[in-house]
């Protein structure tokens, strides 16, 4: 497979389609205990059904949501490879035990009677694991710079301060779900911003002279 004129090594290349399908098969396991409850459609109107299980439909579309954009910037780290080591490949795999794991504490938020804190938390614990496992890919990815596509070092840069932001935003979630629960999860709407403004910080320390002529502008 030949990209940009760079030719990718094979391990890349089954290592990014492995990843994709396991993904995929992850996002369809989410929609699993909608199936389940879809089954009382037989006994009251999708009015009524919609409306008890508003809370079931949302934390589905929540996860499809963070995992989707999980994926997109594990998408994007890749992009700077032109190779794999065992490291990058180890770190991979813990990367997709925490997303392969993500319907699970998704099936507890949709199941769980008094809606406690314990379910919300073991969510968070896990979108943690995530984030985590994702900076820790990129940092790695960073380091082992013959591995990088020539001339990425400032994308490498951009996926580390990405996945310090996704993290961060991870724990204050999860410190937050401490003493608000479940009410805590809609702070993870807050992650997409917080990288937008940080990508703006970090364009105008690199391109000072661009970001004064667009305010004189």
């Amino acid at each position: 497979m030949v990209t940009r004129g760079v030719q990718e090594s094979r391990s890349l290349v089954r290592l990014t389609a492995y990843t994709d399908g396991v993904v995929a098969i992850a996002l369809t396991l989410l929609v699993l205990p909608l199936v389940d409850t879809a089954r009382d459609a037989q006994t009251e109107s999708v009015r009524d059904l919609v409306r008890e299980h508003a809370g079931d439909f949302a934390a589905f579309v929540m996860s499809f949501a963070v995992v989707s954009l999980f994926w997109m910037v594990h998408r994007r780290v890749f992009d700077n490879l032109v190779d794999v080591g065992e490291g990058i490949m180890l770190l991979n795999s813990m990367w997709l035990l925490g997303v392969v794991f993500l319907p699970v504490p998704t099936a507890v938020l949709t199941y769980e009677v008094n809606q406690g804190r314990g379910a919300t938390l073991l969510y968070m614990v896990n979108l943690v694991f995530i984030a985590l496992s994702g900076l820790l890919l990129s940092l790695r990815i960073r380091d082992r710079v013959p591995l990088q596509r020539p001339g990425r070092s400032e994308a490498v840069d951009r996926a580390v301060r990405r996945g310090v932001i996704a993290t961060s935003a991870m724990v204050a979630t999860l410190v937050a779900a401490l003493f608000l629960a479940n009410l805590a999860l809609p702070l993870l709407a807050l992650m997409p911003l917080m990288q937008a403004a940080a990508e703006r910080r970090a364009h105008r320390h690199h391109h000072p002279a661009a970001a004064t002529d667009r305010r004189k502008g």
